[in-house]
C-alpha cells in the first residue's frame, strides 16, 4: 500500500461521486412484512427513476420489483407522506399511486387491481387491514375541497364494494387508524391547529362493527402539553402508545375493559426517548414480536439503539447491533423470534437488515441502500458531541451536534494546517440528524472537509424541555447554537474559524439565511436549499400541516399583532439582506408547496438589487426536496462548486 499523497484540505480526490450520491444510491422508505409467508417488502425512493417509489421483494439479500413500472407508491398527505402501502391478512399489499392518486391493491402474483379511482383532490394512505374482517381498511383520508381548504378524516375502504366512507371526522389532523386484533376496536391519533403531533396530541379507541363506529373514547395526551406517538394493539388487546407526562417519550399501556392507563416502566431506560417527531405518517419504531416480547427503537441524546422487553419477567436485553439510527418506519415483525430493520451505523450507510434474537448482537444484511460498493476505509465514522453554549442569554445548558472529521486513506494535509468545515443546519425545524453514515456528508470529508450537523436548542432525541426550548425563538437560538458549535470545534484545534461554510435545507436553510444576516463575517459562504426568506409569507401561504406551526415558534400566542409584525420583519432575512457580505447560493424546487418558490426569488431579487454575491438554481418539477437523479447530482455540485471558490482561497 502506498503511503498517503500530501494535499490541502479540501483538495482531496474521492471515490464517492456526485453520480453514487444521486442515481447511485436508492432511499428506503417503508419495511413491511407478509403476516403469511414472512416474506420482507420495502418501498424504495428512486432518483434514477425521477423519484418513483417501487415495491421490491427481498428473496435471501437478492430484491425483486414487484410493483409495475407505470405504478409509482408515495404518500402525499400533509404533503410530507408516509405510510405508501399495507398489508393485508393473506399477504396482498394495499398501496396508493402518486401519478393517479387512486388506491390498489398487488397480489402475490403480480395482479394489479384497482380499488378506488384516482382523484387528485382525494388522498388516502397509512392503511390498515382488519385481521377479523379482511375486507375493510382504515386509511387516513385528506380531502382538497375546491374552494382551497383542506379536510383530514379517518375513512374506512372497502376492499370488496371498492368504496369509502369517512368514519372519523372533526379533528384537525389524524394519523395511526388501526383495528384492535379481534376486529371490534379501532385506535387511532389525532390534533388540533395549533399543535404539531409532536406539541400535544391524543390517543383515542372506538367500537368497530362493519363499517361503523361508536363509543369514541378518549385514552391519553393533552393538547399543547402531552404528545402520543404510535398508538399500536398487542396480541393480548391491550393498546400500546408512547406519550410524555413527565417530559420524555415513554411507553403506556391502555386495557380497553377496565381504561386503565399503565405505565411501562422500562428501568434504567426511564430518561432515553422511545418516540419519534412524526412528521410524516405511517412510523413504526417499536413492535410486539409475541405475547411476551417487545422490540423497540429508543433515541439517546440523538443516536438510536435497540432493546428488547420481556413482559413477563421485566427484563431488558440491549442489542448491540452498532445501529445507531433507526428509519421513521423501520422496524417490522417477521417471527417471534426476529425482525425487520432498516438502520445505519457509523460506517455504513443505511440499509435493511433481519434480526434473530437466537442470535441477538448479530444482523444479517439483506440490502443497502447503495449499490455501488466504496471500500469501508473511506468513511469517517460520525460522532455525537455535546458542547457549551457561548452565545445568547441562556448559557446555562449545553447543546448538540454530530461531528465527523475530514478523512481520506489516500491523503494528508500538510502539517500545521486545519480544516475547512462545513455547517449543515437540519429541516423541521424540531428534528434532529443522527451519527448514521449520510453520504452527502461523506462526499466532503472525503474530499477533505469537516462536516457538522447541528442539533441546535429545538431539536429531537433529547426530551421535551429541549425540543420546546426554540418556542418564541426560531431565528435567534438555532443561530446562537450553531455559532457555539463553531467555537467549540475551533477552540479545539479541529476546524479552520476562517473557512467556514453553511448550508441547510427548508428550516435549516431559514437558518442559513439568518445566520449571514445576523452574523455577516462569520461564515465564508452559504447555501439554503428551499429555505424560508420571508416569515410572514410562510404564516400565509404555507400548507394547512405547517399552518399554525410558525407561531409558537416566533411568539406566545398572547403577543399583539402590533408586535407579532414587527417580529415577522425583524427575523425574516429578505429584509435584511443588506447585511449579508458572503456569496450566496439558493436552490429552490419550481412546485414546493410546503416552501413555495417566491420565498427564493424574493431573496434573489432583494440580494441583486444590493449589488450581492447570489445565484438562485430552480429545479423544474421538485418539490420540498429532490426526487429526481439529475436534481440531486446538480444539488450537491452547485454546493461544491460553492465550497470551492469560497472555503479553499
Amino acid at each position: 500500500m502506498s503511503a498517503p499523497k500530501v494535499a490541502a484540505y479540501g483538495t482531496w480526490t474521492s471515490p464517492i461521486t456526485s453520480d453514487i450520491t444521486s442515481s447511485g444510491a436508492v432511499a428506503f422508505k417503508e419495511v413491511h412484512v407478509n403476516p403469511q409467508s414472512s416474506d420482507i417488502y420495502l418501498v424504495e425512493a428512486r432518483p434514477a427513476e425521477k423519484g418513483r417509489g417501487a415495491i421490491v421483494r427481498m428473496q435471501g439479500t437478492e430484491s425483486i420489483d414487484i410493483l409495475p413500472k407505470e405504478y409509482s407508491t408515495k404518500g402525499k398527505i400533509h404533503e410530507y407522506g408516509g405510510g405508501a402501502i399495507g398489508m393485508c391478512p393473506d399477504g396482498t399489499i394495499i398501496f396508493n399511486d402518486a401519478n393517479t392518486d387512486g388506491v390498489f391493491t398487488l397480489s402475490n402474483s403480480g395482479e394489479v387491481t384497482e380499488i378506488l379511482k384516482g382523484n387528485a383532490k382525494l388522498r388516502f394512505a397509512d392503511f390498515d387491514v382488519s385481521i377479523a374482517q379482511p375486507d375493510w381498511v382504515l386509511a387516513v383520508h385528506e380531502i382538497h375541497q375546491d374552494d382551497g381548504e383542506v379536510l383530514n378524516t379517518i375513512a374506512a375502504i372497502n376492499l370488496k364494494t371498492k368504496t369509502s366512507k369517512v368514519v372519523v371526522e372533526g379533528a384537525d389532523f389524524y394519523s395511526h387508524p388501526r383495528f384492535g386484533p379481534d376486529g371490534k376496536k379501532i385506535s387511532w391519533m389525532q390534533w388540533n391547529h395549533p399543535d404539531m403531533p409532536w406539541t400535544g396530541s391524543e390517543v383515542y379507541v372506538a367500537d368497530w362493527e362493519n363499517g361503523e363506529v361508536t363509543g369514541k373514547t378518549y385514552v391519553a395526551g393533552k393538547a399543547l402539553d402531552n404528545a402520543v406517538c404510535q398508538p399500536r394493539w398487542h396480541f393480548d388487546g391491550t393498546l400500546w402508545f408512547i406519550q410524555e407526562p413527565e417530559g420524555i417519550w415513554q411507553l403506556y399501556r391502555y386495557y380497553p375493559d377496565t381504561k386503565k392507563v399503565e405505565f411501562v416502566h422500562l428501568k434504567g431506560y426511564e430518561n432515553i426517548e422511545m418516540g419519534m417527531r412524526e412528521v410524516k405518517i405511517g412510523n413504526c419504531s417499536y413492535v410486539p414480536l409475541d405475547q411476551n416480547t417487545i422490540v423497540i427503537a429508543y433515541t439517546k441524546e440523538g443516536t438510536s439503539g435497540l432493546i428488547t422487553y420481556n413482559l413477563t419477567t421485566k427484563d431488558i436485553t440491549e442489542l448491540d447491533l452498532e445501529i445507531v439510527e433507526v428509519a421513521f418506519t423501520g422496524v417490522r415483525r417477521t417471527s417471534s423470534n426476529s425482525f425487520a430493520l432498516i438502520g445505519a451505523t457509523t460506517k455504513t450507510p443505511q440499509a435493511l437488515y433481519h434480526v434473530s434474537l437466537s442470535k441477538p448482537n448479530e444482523k444479517q444484511l439483506l440490502k443497502s441502500t447503495t449499490s455501488i460498493p466504496l471500500p469501508l476505509s473511506i468513511f469517517s465514522p460520525s460522532k455525537s458531541i455535546t458542547f457549551p453554549r457561548t452565545h445568547g442569554v441562556d448559557r446555562s445548558l449545553s447543546s448538540h451536534a454530530i461531528y465527523a472529521p475530514p478523512h481520506n486513506p489516500d491523503f494528508i494535509a500538510p502539517d500545521g494546517t486545519l480544516p475547512p468545515m462545513i455547517v449543515s443546519i437540519h429541516g423541521g425545524p424540531t428534528s434532529h440528524v443522527p451519527p448514521g453514515l449520510e453520504l452527502d456528508a461523506q462526499y466532503f470529508t472525503s474530499r477533505g472537509y469537516a462536516y457538522v450537523s447541528v442539533n441546535y436548542s429545538g431539536s429531537t432525541g433529547y426530551g421535551r424541555a429541549y425540543r420546546m426550548d426554540l418556542n418564541y425563538n426560531w431565528g435567534i437560538k438555532d443561530v446562537e447554537d450553531t455559532l457555539s458549535c463553531i467555537d467549540y470545534l475551533a477552540d479545539n484545534k479541529l476546524i479552520d474559524r476562517a473557512r467556514v461554510g453553511i448550508r441547510g435545507g427548508s428550516a435549516g436553510g431559514y437558518t442559513v439565511l439568518q445566520a449571514m444576516v445576523v452574523h455577516p463575517t462569520v461564515f465564508a459562504a452559504g447555501c439554503s436549499l428551499y429555505g424560508v426568506g420571508n416569515l410572514k409569507k410562510l404564516a400565509e401561504f404555507t400548507h394547512k400541516f405547517e399552518s399554525h406551526y410558525l407561531f409558537n415558534l416566533l411568539f406566545p400566542s398572547d403577543t399583539p399583532l402590533v408586535e407579532q409584525e414587527k417580529i415577522y420583519h425583524d427575523r425574516s432575512p429578505c429584509f435584511h439582506a443588506e447585511r449579508i457580505e458572503r456569496p450566496l447560493v439558493l436552490l429552490q424546487g419550481s412546485v414546493d408547496k410546503v416552501v413555495p418558490i417566491d420565498q427564493a426569488t424574493e431573496m434573489e431579487r432583494v440580494l441583486r438589487e444590493g449589488g450581492k454575491d447570489v445565484k438562485l438554481v430552480v429545479f423544474e418539477g421538485e418539490g420540498h426536496g429532490w426526487a429526481r437523479g439529475d436534481s440531486l447530482k446538480r444539488s450537491i455540485e452547485e454546493e461544491e462548486g460553492l465550497w470551492k471558490r469560497c472555503l479553499l482561497a
